[in-house]
């Protein structure tokens, strides 16, 4: 088809202005590379016939460059678009996940962790490159400030169980704190400070309890200094690397066979080889160590000491 209008545009300059065919062509190529109309050439036909070709190839290469650039830029912005559409989709299929707003080294290492217990999250985060990376680590994560609305709202506040701010910034934590708490009442929240006094600011905002870095680092070292066995230990404990067993908790329903039943009679320690660290009560009393004659209630919650193929027998025995 091509061929054809090119073959018919030269002809009429044939027939129109009674110049050669390769003069013709010669006027096509000009006019339609935008050389110019006033160009006439008096070269003889080799140097015409070598001009054509430089033109053409010179558009071709042009056309060529920008056709693959606009390619480029068009399937990078229909994946983005397709990336963008598939994120929503699968963070609007969540509910009682986990928000965790920052992905800096705290970030990193709790979405490690909760990835590792198949705990459903989600990660905010300001900088693309951290999004990035926490998409290439395999999280659902969203660019955005985390203490707009909007991006709550995208990140499924209303439907999460959990929000966890490890922001840099205090005064951004607590703001984000009091604005997670308005959209989703119910919402639990940790947040992440570096003071006192924005422990007890974002305790006001509606956090639900607050983490100290520094004076959990600081006690952790004293305990190294004086107690370093204990130490080791919950170290090992917290670290599921470096040891085979775990911390678990357990919530009591109604309909579980173990509510009026006592320690002993669960028989945790003999028959599934777990210990009973603590049970805390639905009034929130915390029970340490409970003894063989504790009762076990509906809506207690316990923690179990034990490797996880133990826990979860237990958990199958008694409907926990």
């Amino acid at each position: 088809m091509c061929g054809f209008l090119v073959v018919s545009i030269a002809l009429h300059y044939v027939l129109a202005q009674g110049q050669t065919l390769l003069d013709s062509i010669y006027w096509l190529v000009i006019t339609i590379s935008s050389v110019g109309y006033s160009e006439r050439s008096s070269a003889p036909p080799e140097i015409q016939i070598f001009t054509i070709a430089v033109i053409l190839i010179g558009m071709s290469a042009v056309a060529y460059t920008f056709g693959g650039l606009l390619q480029l830029m068009t399937e990078g912005e229909v994946q983005n678009a397709l990336g963008v559409q598939r994120m929503t989709r699968d963070i609007n299929k969540l509910e009682g996940h986990t928000i965790i707003c920052g992905y800096g080294r705290m970030g990193f290492i709790l979405a490690e962790d909760l990835s590792r217990q198949n705990v459903p999250l989600v990660v905010i985060d300001v900088a693309q490159e951290c999004v990035s990376k926490a998409q290439e680590d395999g999280h659902l994560a969203l660019r955005g400030d985390a203490t707009e609305e909007d991006i709550l709202f995208a990140a499924g506040v209303t439907r999460a169980k959990t929000l966890i701010s490890v922001l840099n910034d205090d005064a951004n934590s607590v703001f984000l704190t009091l604005t997670a708490r308005n959209l989703n009442p119910g919402l639990h929240i940790i947040a992440r400070g570096e003071t006192s006094g924005t422990e007890r600011k974002l305790l006001q905002a509606g956090a639900t309890r607050v983490v100290l870095p520094a004076v959990i680092g600081a006690r952790q070292i004293a305990t190294l200094v004086t107690r370093p066995h204990t130490a080791e230990l919950i170290d090992r404990m917290t670290d599921r690397s470096k040891l085979d067993v775990d911390l678990k908790e357990l919530s009591v329903p109604p309909t579980s066979p173990l509510v009026n039943k006592t320690v002993r009679e669960a028989e945790a320690g003999r028959r599934h080889k777990l210990l009973v660290v603590a049970v805390r009560r639905a009034d929130g009393k915390m029970i340490f160590n409970p003894d063989a004659n504790h009762i076990f209630l509906a809506g207690d919650t316990m923690i179990l000491m034990g490797q996880p193929s133990d826990v979860q027998r237990f958990r199958t025995e008694h409907e926990l």
